[in-house]
């Protein structure tokens, strides 16, 4: 692996993306029959019911447009997302698979709300940094030894608050992009409760206070007694932190057992 932008991490798959194979190369020509067809058919309907050339040209165009974009996957049909759920400082895997072929594609992986919104650029049997948004750099990879498998999860390593949100996980071959999968990703921070004993002067009874520190979302602090009942609180405290967790305390009093002589 190399510390510059413009290097990459390679290979442990070769491939060669940018050259569609023949395969790619008939099925288009077929397609592009196909429209050319289609569009002459459109002209002698528009000349049949408008009687004028230039309506012919400009809605079959457009009509032309629209299929060659849906054909060749810049149309995407709709995915439903999935929903993950991980811990802050932990590893999380986002699945995502393709068919295995004779290549493996260009792999983009994307975050959606931010500018530069590239996770991880893998292509030419390579990961290319150029385009990869600083927050993610050394924290994203794909599983190398499973990408000849059509296996293009990534990993997003020492998850952050900050990774939650929608990603999205798709790839190129030759000028077609293909979508495969979208994920929502939820980040839960949690830490141990800290119960202690808040001194008082005087009375019959002890405060104990309850401080969840750095949670998200934000946690509810409640007291039961050994039985499970719920012991009146104090109105919790609440403090948000630039991480964007909160920690919250909040405090009780209860009345201690008094021993009295026979």
């Amino acid at each position: 692996m190399t510390s510059h932008d413009d290097d990459v991490t390679c290979p442990y798959y070769t491939a060669s993306t940018d050259r569609p194979s023949l395969q790619d190369r008939v099925a288009r020509q077929q397609i592009m029959k196909v429209l050319q067809v289609f569009r002459r058919i459109v002209c002698v309907f528009l000349d049949f019911m408008f009687k004028g050339g230039s309506i012919c040209s400009w809605a079959a165009s457009a009509q032309l447009l629209f299929l060659v974009a849906l054909l060749s996957g810049l149309i995407s049909a709709d995915i439903l997302p999935q929903t993950i759920t991980a811990y802050v400082n932990e590893t999380v895997t986002l699945p995502c698979s393709i068919p295995v072929d004779e290549e493996l594609p260009t792999v983009e992986w994307s975050k959606e709300g931010l500018s530069q919104n590239i996770t991880i650029l893998y292509r030419d049997g390579c990961e290319t940094f150029g385009m990869k948004n600083s927050a993610f750099r050394y924290r994203t990879n794909l599983v190398l030894d499973k990408l000849k498998d059509g296996n293009i999860s990534q990993i997003i390593y020492n998850l952050r608050l900050s990774d939650r949100g929608r990603y999205q996980c798709r790839t190129l071959r030759g000028r077609q992009w293909q979508v495969h999968a979208m994920l929502e990703l939820k980040v839960v921070a949690v830490s141990e409760p800290k119960l202690t004993v808040v001194p008082t002067t005087g009375g019959d009874g002890v405060t104990l206070e309850c401080k969840a520190v750095c949670w998200f979302p934000e946690p509810e602090v409640t007291f039961q007694d050994d039985k499970g009942k719920e012991i009146k609180a104090s109105n919790p405290t609440r403090v948000s932190h630039s991480t964007e967790c909160w920690t919250v305390t909040r405090k009780a009093k209860v009345q201690t057992p008094i021993k009295r002589s026979a």
